[in-house]
């Protein structure tokens, strides 16, 4: 997979891919993602990274097509990754840890991050990845009431 800076035009292929991870069932986290993936809302992100040295916002290309992305803040000793997600098409066939990985190549310190407890793949996938819980919290995201997991991974 190559990867490289997301610009703006990528931002409703970045849309798309994030909200094709969601369950149908999972009316929660869909009324979620649908607000947070708002266009407007992704080159904003964008935008913000290639103007903050600490901030990547990165896609992976296979073939010529955006196929994932993540989103990190270099909080000086740990990552703090905002966004980190691979089109299901893609799922598991090592791309997920190939993002994770360039991550890493950038600055090897530990990545800490807060997923939805409903998403069991994302959780599976990252402990997997030797990630682990630190705690759990209710949080209110977009006036809807979610579980987040906060986990964290120490390349050591």
């Amino acid at each position: 997979m190559k990867m490289r800076e997301a610009v703006p035009e990528d931002a409703a292929t970045i849309r798309d891919i994030a909200l094709a991870t969601i369950s149908v069932t999972d009316d929660v986290r869909s009324k979620v993602m649908e607000r947070a993936y708002q266009q407007e809302e992704i080159v904003r992100a964008i935008g913000s990274s290639e103007e903050a040295k600490e901030q990547l916002f990165i896609v992976g290309e296979s073939e010529g097509d955006v196929i994932g992305f993540y989103h990190a803040i270099d909080r000086g000793d740990t990552w703090e990754v905002l966004r980190l997600y691979l089109h299901p098409a893609h799922h598991r066939q090592g791309l997920g840890a190939e993002l994770l990985t360039h991550l890493q190549e950038r600055k090897a310190q530990p990545i800490e991050l807060y997923v939805e407890s409903s998403n069991e793949q994302a959780i599976a996938f990252l402990s997997h990845q030797a990630f682990t819980e630190l705690n759990r919290i209710q949080e209110e995201v977009y006036d809807q009431p979610m579980e987040l997991i906060h986990l964290r991974y120490d390349p050591r």
